[in-house]
């Protein structure tokens, strides 16, 4: 789903960013759809690097992993061209002037603290809520996307946003920027980080030449 949404992402930002309309206008993308191991984080490093090889075999000189909990298990060494999700989201929330930021993300993200750098406090739903962000990254990962998803998840961050008092929102999560795609949970001023939009844009930039 990640992958797919990725995908259809970069052929939108092509389209209305850059006016492209046509076959040769588009960039090359080669897609792998990997079934990585859950709970071992050795095993996991070693399947990105396996799927890093393929992409390099391909001729690929851009990469990037459409999953935010992955990017606790890159490989030890830098890999030349790989475009960060989670640094390029944080440089998007400092554009917008973020400094505290509600993440909503799977419960791996959080422990994982990945986005909990300098220049950004991040603060998270509390259990409730968090099973309830749960429970919709399990739906759309079912292929379950609808408005009441959207509906109750702005009157979560207009709750929180009243105890928690943050400046911004991180849809930090593979599944949850389908639902904002399809129903954009809008506050107001309260700026939103499309994590999956930001990657998208950064991709197509760096092919393009910006």
């Amino acid at each position: 789903m990640a992958s797919a949404f990725l995908y259809s992402s970069i052929l939108r930002v092509c389209q209305q960013e850059y006016h492209s309309n046509d076959y040769a206008e588009f960039p090359e993308i080669i897609l792998i759809s990997y079934p990585f191991t859950r709970g071992d984080k050795k095993k996991i490093r070693a399947e990105i690097s396996k799927c890093f090889s393929k992409l390099k075999k391909t001729g690929a000189s851009l990469f990037c992993i459409a999953s935010h909990s992955f990017h606790g298990f890159l490989p030890l060494l830098p890999q030349p061209g790989f475009v960060n999700l989670v640094k390029e989201s944080l440089k998007e929330a400092k554009r917008l002037k973020i400094s505290k930021a509600l993440i909503l993300s799977s419960e791996t993200t959080i422990r994982l603290r990945l986005y909990e750098q300098p220049g950004i406090d991040c603060v998270y739903p509390p259990i409730a809520d968090q099973l309830r962000v749960n429970r919709y990254i399990r739906e759309v990962a079912g292929g379950k996307i609808n408005d009441s998803q959207s509906k109750e998840l702005k009157k979560m961050v207009s709750r929180l946003r009243k105890t928690l008092h943050f400046d911004g929102v991180l849809i930090a999560c593979t599944e949850l920027p389908l639902i904002h795609a399809q129903f954009p949970i809008k506050l107001n001023s309260l700026p939103i980080v499309d994590t999956m939009q930001v990657l998208s844009r950064v991709l197509v930039e760096k092919a393009f030449g910006s």
